[in-house]
Formats: structure tokens, sequence, C-alpha cells
């Protein structure tokens, strides 16, 4: 098949499906560092989902046990990294250096652990801290920013089309 050159609307798709990936991939790595960091500090390892689910949602969450909260917590980790890597990809839809990408996505990463988590969890009264440090949690975010900056590799290879299976 001939390389696809996405022009007008199917760029915009193109660009949004390449971040989404990103995005949830990023999300996965921070599911990780939460539940790691969950086990560091002596708790179970769904205490960070948990607490995340009971942050957002309230602790009528917790109501049906562990296990649905922490699948509830860990979708909204999801879903919410794959909004930030939508955004990031619809931001990143001009052809620019890895530099460049990598610091966007850096400030991407801060930019979301500081709205999330300094902001919005705060606000209602619930951090995440005790589940891992303030020191970590940025951390994590900034590694997330990382693979953000993974993004011009998605991008192209959904750029190229599907593949001739041989």
């Amino acid at each position: 098949m001939q390389p696809v050159s996405p022009t007008g609307r199917y760029a915009v798709v193109f660009s949004a499906l390449a971040g989404l990936e990103t995005g949830v991939l990023g999300g996965v790595g921070l599911l990780a560092w939460l539940c790691a960091g969950s086990l560091i500090a002596g708790n179970p390892i769904w205490w960070g989902p948990v607490r995340l689910a009971t942050a957002a949602f309230g602790s009528g969450v917790s109501g049906g046990g562990f296990l649905p909260a922490g699948v509830v917590g860990a979708a909204l980790q999801l879903v919410a990294a794959g909004l930030v890597g939508t955004l990031f990809g619809l931001c990143m839809r001009a052809r620019w250096a890895l530099q460049r990408v990598v610091l966007i996505g850096l400030l991407f990463g801060l930019g979301w652990y500081y709205l999330g988590y300094e902001v919005l969890l705060r606000r209602f009264g619930m951090g995440m801290h005790g589940v891992a440090g303030r020191r970590s949690l940025l951390v994590a975010h900034l590694f997330f920013g990382l693979v953000l900056a993974a993004y011009p590799r998605l991008a192209s290879a959904l750029d190229t089309g599907p593949r001739s299976g041989g």
C-alpha cells in the first residue's frame, strides 16, 4: 500500500489518535508507579487506585469492596492519561524537533500533576500523598511527559497506514 498522507480533518484525527495511544501508554506507567508506591509505603498494591477513586468519587465508591474501587481508580487514571495524551497530540500536529517535543511533553506532565494532584484533589480535601510522596508523584508525571515525547514515532506509524502482512 502507498503511504497515507492525512490532510484536513483526517490529520486532526490521526494526531488525536496518536496522542491517545501515547497518553494511555503513559497512564499504564503511572498506574504501575502508583501501585509500586503503595507497596513501598507498606499498603496493599491496589491502595493507590482505590485512593484515587475515593478522592474523585467519594467514599461511596469503596462500598463494593476494594476490587471494584481499584478498577474504578485504574480506569480513571487511564481515561485521564488518554485525555491528556489526546490534547498533547492535538498540540503536536506540527513536525517539531525532538527537543521541543520532549520539553512540551515534560510541561504537559508537570501541568497534569499540578492541576490533578495539587489543585483538584486538594480542593476536595483528598490527596494521593499517603500513597506516594509528592516527589514520587512529580517524578512519575515527568516520566509520563517523557512517554508523551514518543508521540512523533506513533504519529508516523499512523501516517504510513496499514502494512501489508507478508
